[in-house]
């Protein structure tokens, strides 16, 4: 099975560079997550309203997730650990019928990193074909400033994982907070 051509690269919590952005008025927020959900609301729109002197809401699409769209296959981990710091990387491998491809979104609670991989439906009126579309999508997690330790992630609330950091993944910060932990007892070193 030839998918090279499907290979993207994902960064950490907004997929494809969909950052919240503010032009002509209107605040566009690519998502919202909830307690219980990553990725809950998406591609919130709002306008401000200087005769109310608040924002509104302009229009949001509520997240439908289904656990066996995307179907997961298969989950590798690559650790690139050669250099420093540490880079860790998920290649997710699946299919799914109906609609396209959505957001690919994340985030940790404590150890564990929660990856969201949504699927936009089929838009009404349109029908649903049978037809399997394959998916490779490495996912880069974001392990700097992390300590050493093991740590897990689940991809849309399932198959479950862990990988480990062997050393703490983060150098030469220290300082500008109050926590006494911070305080600056290494040289500082700077490129040449």
């Amino acid at each position: 099975m030839a998918m090279a051509d499907n290979v993207i690269a994902e960064s950490t919590s907004f997929s494809n560079n969909n950052v919240p952005s503010y032009e002509n008025g209107v605040l566009t927020i690519p998502r919202v997550d909830t307690p219980d959900q990553i990725g809950n609301y998406q591609d919130a729109t709002l306008k401000f309203d200087p005769q109310l002197n608040t924002w509104i809401l302009q229009q949001v699409n509520p997240a439908k997730f289904n656990s066996s769209n995307p179907k997961i296959k298969s989950v590798h981990v690559f650790t690139i650990d050669d250099s420093f710091p540490t880079q860790i990387f998920l290649q997710v491998v699946g299919d799914f019928t109906c609609g396209e491809f959505g957001q690919i979104n994340t985030r940790r609670k404590d150890n564990l990193f929660e990856v969201q991989i949504s699927v936009i439906p089929t838009p009404p009126g349109q029908t649903c074909t049978a037809n399997i579309t394959e998916f490779v999508r490495v996912i880069q997690l974001d392990v700097y400033r992390l300590d050493a330790g093991d740590y897990q992630y689940s991809i849309n609330g399932d198959n479950l994982g862990t990988f480990s950091l062997t050393e703490a993944n983060k150098f030469g910060e220290c300082g500008g907070t109050r926590n006494p932990e911070e305080i600056c007892e290494i040289e500082v070193v700077t490129a040449n």
